[in-house]
């Protein structure tokens, strides 16, 4: 069940992972991240340090660790004692080679080096796995040869940057996420951000039904139906795992559809709300602008061509230099 709910989630989303920088700091130093509107991912490739997310504590990396932070969030890598200096991320930062941007603390020595990505979780796939890590993970890979193979070809990539670089980097730091992920939904530590929404078969089921149909007309009922449990017992414990109610989180589901039709198809936007589950073409439009702020034919023109990304960080510059002004979480 496990292993088809990870292949089936991760085709449901359309996860896209994008590398955008790499990361050298000196010893002594931090580089301080703003909050971005998207999950961002630290692939640590050589030397030691700590993380350190918001107000929370610090955490200790090694080589082999792939670092997720929650969307939203300000973070800093680097020294978490006797501390010398610390950078801004978006006040140290050239183009590094093929699309690549390159951060610095300190005097650029790689004292720790890092190929940084992120995961859209705003625009593009729907709301679901990716959209449920709320808190950061440190997860080292100190036997796994796979992984380790993947380092140092990632090593290799960013110490002497080339044309396909970016593409190269792309492709090994998904294929660690993915690997990551099913490690965690192999795990008996309950304390795991991913089991505590999708080691559960019954939720998963109705889960993954919203995801794979968002078009359905979905109702509490059937939902709980799906997931083989009573109304009560069923939305007590989708609420809990997943921080909304059944029908908003199908809501929110479809929308993200929705949004991914309008920019990569020219579908009427009739059939766009009729595809996702709407009525009539004013219900969707409605509810479409609450969530994105802007109607869907205005949200089509001037969206990305890329998948409903109107944020791409097809460069990083955009995402780095400009980032989305966020109150600090503490986590």
């Amino acid at each position: 069940m496990q292993a088809d709910l990870l292949d089936r989630l991760l085709v449901t989303l359309a996860v896209r992972l994008r590398s955008f920088s790499v990361c050298r700091i000196q010893r002594g130093w931090r580089l301080g991240f703003s909050p971005f509107e998207a999950i961002t991912l630290h692939y640590v490739l050589q030397g030691t340090g700590s993380l350190r997310v918001g107000d929370g504590p610090w955490q200790s990396f090694s080589p082999h660790t792939i670092i997720v932070v929650p969307a939203r969030l300000s973070h800093t890598l680097g020294e978490a004692e006797n501390c010398v200096g610390e950078a801004r991320a978006e006040d140290h930062c050239v183009l590094h080679g093929d699309g690549l941007i390159s951060f610095t603390a300190g005097d650029g020595s790689p004292d720790a080096l890092f190929v940084c990505g992120q995961i859209s979780n705003s625009y593009t796939g729907a709301m679901g796995l990716f959209e449920l890590f709320q808190t950061p993970i440190l997860q080292l890979f100190p036997s796994n040869s796979v992984l380790q193979q993947s380092f140092a070809l990632m090593l290799a990539e960013v110490a002497h940057p080339s044309l396909g670089t970016q593409a190269m980097t792309e492709a090994l730091m998904k294929q660690c996420l993915i690997i990551l992920l099913r490690q965690h939904l192999a795990s008996t530590d309950e304390a795991s951000p991913v089991l505590a929404a999708l080691q559960s078969p019954k939720l998963a089921r109705a889960v993954l039904a919203i995801l794979e149909q968002p078009g359905e007309a979905y109702s509490v009922d059937s939902l709980a139906a799906l997931a083989g449990m009573g109304r009560s017992s069923f939305t007590e414990n989708f609420s809990k795992v997943f921080g909304v109610g059944p029908m908003e989180f199908v809501q929110r589901v479809r929308l993200r559809v929705a949004a991914r039709m309008l920019t990569g198809t020219d579908l009427p936007i009739k059939v766009v709300a009729a595809s996702v589950g709407y009525a009539s073409r004013s219900s969707f439009s409605k509810v479409f602008e609450a969530e994105f702020g802007v109607a869907p034919g205005q949200y089509r023109l001037v969206g990305s061509q890329d998948e409903g990304e109107p944020e791409r960080i097809e460069d990083g510059a955009r995402a780095v230099l400009d980032p989305t002004p966020s109150p600090t979480t503490q986590v």
